[in-house]
């Protein structure tokens, strides 16, 4: 994992100083499930609220390092769940996660819908003359969705979320041809990572398998039976 996240930030600086004169890098990061969900279950989801907040963090921090002044690092995050979950705890989580993005410097972008973040992805900056250079996502995910509220409106179920077949409601030269592209939720790398080179003509690396976020830093594979795949 360590020599794959230097190599990432090799690669990213060499974009950085070439060919990608304007750029994106972009963070989406899902919500956590609500405890009144998940309480007592063997196999219990976020006991702790901010796992994909700060696995976003640290990787917002790596690109910010390489980001040349030309490259905009964007935060995009699922308002709905982070909200639910303060009301849950009696704590303002939302203004910690904004209290996070200034520190970091970046262009945090909340999100209600799949439709508000397709929009953002396809308009909220000139596709035209800024590309999408790096996106990573940080959250639930099965092999046919990104997950956003994953047990936080219902129990064990999502009702926001982006599955394959929304892809194609982005516009297909959104993204770099050279775009690093990474899922760091379960089971990505089962189906989505194919539908995703498909609709862009770009690599997604994603999760065969489970990943793990309760260790702190960047998520790493479940067991030693998962890998990361194209």
């Amino acid at each position: 994992m360590r020599l794959l996240a230097l190599l990432t930030l090799f690669i990213l600086g060499t974009l950085g100083a070439s060919a990608q004169q304007n750029g994106e890098y972009i963070v989406l990061t899902g919500g956590p499930a609500l405890r009144f969900m998940e309480h007592g279950k063997a196999a219990s989801h976020d006991m702790y609220w901010f796992n994909f907040i700060d696995a976003s963090v640290i990787r917002l921090h790596e690109l910010k390092s390489v980001a040349p002044a030309s490259v905009t690092v964007t935060w995009l995050v699922y308002r709905p769940a982070y909200s639910a979950r303060s009301k849950e705890l009696g704590m303002d989580l939302l203004a910690q996660i904004e209290d996070k993005s200034r520190k970091l410097g970046v262009n945090l972008v909340w999100f209600d819908t799949k439709e508000q973040l397709i929009s953002y992805l396809n308009r909220g900056l000139d596709r035209d003359k800024v590309k999408i250079a790096s996106f990573d996502y940080f959250g639930h995910s099965n092999e046919a969705c990104f997950l956003f509220d994953y047990s936080n409106t219902i129990d064990t179920m999502s009702i926001a979320f982006l599955h394959v077949k929304d892809l194609r409601k982005i516009d297909s030269d959104d993204f770099s041809s050279h775009a690093l592209c990474k899922s760091w939720g379960c089971h990505s790398g089962e189906m989505y990572s194919k539908w995703w080179k498909g609709q862009f003509d770009v690599a997604m690396i994603g999760a065969i398998g489970k990943t793990d976020f309760s260790h702190g830093g960047l998520p790493v594979l479940s067991d030693s039976t998962g890998k990361w795949a194209q």
